[in-house]
Formats: structure tokens, sequence, C-alpha cells
């Protein structure tokens, strides 16, 4: 099976909080190198934050947040006057590092715009097609992967991935996977 992780954080005063999944591995190093540190910072104690493997039972904080201005900002105000841990700028600032500022600043209009409301929505629609795209090539990788890993039925492999039973069978013969010879349905 596909092992994920997930970063752990520990802060004193409030419960952990789970953020993942993540595939790789020294992807959520980097993100618990980033928002320990931070959440530290920002609360004055010891926050500690490391990576441990993922449980899909377990309820994680998605460690990906929007980053176009238009929904970010509306992810801000669901959140504003909430003690949330870990914060939500926290959790950007781990995302994307140096480039959370900008983010942030976008998002709450403290950065000067010259781009009006449909040049904003459109930006937003850009963002999420990319990361659309992004999930699609992901979840395809997986499939090669849960079907090399043993899980050779295209319909647990559909379930598990959200894609279609067509999208399974031609991602599987492009990696050079015959799944009519494994396929047990």
């Amino acid at each position: 099976m596909l092992k994920t992780y997930a970063v752990l954080v520990t802060p004193q005063g409030y419960p952990p909080a789970l953020i993942g999944p993540f595939i790789a591995e020294t992807n959520a190093e980097r993100y618990a190198e980033r928002i320990g540190p931070f959440e530290s910072r920002r609360l004055k104690s010891k926050v500690d934050a490391f990576v441990v493997v993922s449980n899909p039972r377990n309820k994680h904080l998605d460690p990906r947040l929007p980053t176009d201005a238009w929904t970010l900002g509306q992810l801000i105000a669901e959140e504003e006057d909430q003690d949330v841990f870990p914060c939500l700028y926290a959790r950007l600032h781990a995302q994307l590092g140096d480039g959370a500022e900008k983010a942030w600043s976008r998002a709450t209009g403290w950065e000067e715009s010259k781009t009006s409301g449909r040049e904003q929505l459109l930006a937003s629609a850009e963002d999420w097609r990319t990361q659309r795209l992004g999930a699609a090539h992901a979840l395809k990788r997986i499939a090669v992967e849960l079907w090399n890993d043993g899980m050779e039925n295209v319909q647990d492999i559909r379930r598990a991935t959200g894609l279609s039973r067509t999208t399974v069978y031609e991602v599987l013969r492009n990696a050079g996977i015959d799944p009519a010879t494994r396929d047990s349905e």
C-alpha cells in the first residue's frame, strides 16, 4: 500500500494538529521545518512539529491552501476572530515560505492592486485549473503505484483515486501494464 505522511504539530495549551497527507516524506519534512518555528514565535512557547506516517482514519488539516487572492480572502474572513491552531497564516507560510506574505497581502487587500474583480476571478480560475491538473497527474501516478503494490482490481483503484475506469485502464497501459491479465473482475 502507498505510504503517506503527515505533520504532527504539538503546541502547549492547544490540542495537537495533524496536517496532511503528503505523498513525499521530504515535502512533509519541509512543511514541519517551517510551521514549528513559525508557531513557536507566534505563540511565544515551544511548538514541536514532526513527520509521522499518515493514517487515513485520522482527521487531517489540508496542507494545500488556495493561493489565489479571492479564495484565500474568503478563508481569511471565515477564520477571522477565531482562536485556531495552527493559524491560517502559519499554514500558508509552511506551504509557500517567503511567498506567504505577498499572497496574504493580496488576499487581505493590503497590497495595492490595479486589477479588477473580474481579473482576480479569472486569475483564481487559472490557479484552480492548474491545481486540478496537478491533482489529476498525481492520482494517475498513485493508480499505477496501487497496481504495482498488489491492488489488482481496477474498480478498487477507481474508487480509491476517483478516476474513471477508462482512465485507470489508459494509465496502466501507458505504464506498460496490461490490466486485463491481472484484473479480478
